[in-house]
């Protein structure tokens, strides 16, 4: 082989299949998300039951999202009160991204921002999280109070229904003493 490098023609098969972690990957859950919500808006001091492992554990797609209590959560993230299972890890399991992605990631990330210095990346970078943090608890507000509005609704639809089947029954009763005296 030549010290060329590699074409697609030539690009090795990889030695392990690649597993997508991304959040567009893993299947809505709606108790992680109500899960996730309430540590957001509600963040408690809890440390993690162990200290990580070395080597971070697999976690199998399929098994996405990792409930935010798992023993599996070791690693502290941004967002108080929320480990992650994996050093730099996605907030719903697994590893983070490639070096190669997080390399990709870093170059666009410091010519967007137009970053110079390493105060400069540390200011902007502590200054997004900040931002998305307050994003993320203005979106679990809006759940909550959608959690609030719909369980209104699901009471409001309860109630209706028992007050239908009493018409029901009513209307059934008038019927039948019609019945009764036209005999």
């Amino acid at each position: 082989m030549s010290n060329a490098p590699l074409t697609p023609v030539d690009d090795p098969e990889p030695t392990a299949p690649v597993i997508d972690y991304s959040l567009a990957a893993v299947p809505y859950n709606e108790a992680y998300e109500n899960d996730l919500m309430k540590a957001i808006l509600y963040p408690s001091s809890k440390t993690p039951a162990q200290p990580p492992s070395n080597p971070p554990p697999h976690i199998a797609p399929t098994s996405l999202p990792v409930p935010l209590d798992s023993p599996l959560r070791t690693y502290p993230s941004a967002v108080p009160g929320i480990f992650l299972t994996h050093e730099n890890g996605h907030f719903t399991g697994g590893p983070g991204l490639t070096p190669a992605a997080k390399a990709e990631y870093s170059k666009r990330f410091i010519a967007e921002h137009n970053i110079k210095t390493a105060e400069e990346l540390e200011r902007v970078r502590a200054q997004l999280i900040a931002q998305k943090i307050e994003e993320a608890k203005a979106r679990a507000r809006a759940r909550e109070a959608a959690i609030r509005k719909n369980a209104e609704i699901d009471k409001r639809i309860q109630e209706l229904e028992v007050q239908r089947s009493a018409e029901m029954r009513v209307a059934e009763r008038v019927k039948q003493d019609k019945q009764r005296r036209r005999q």
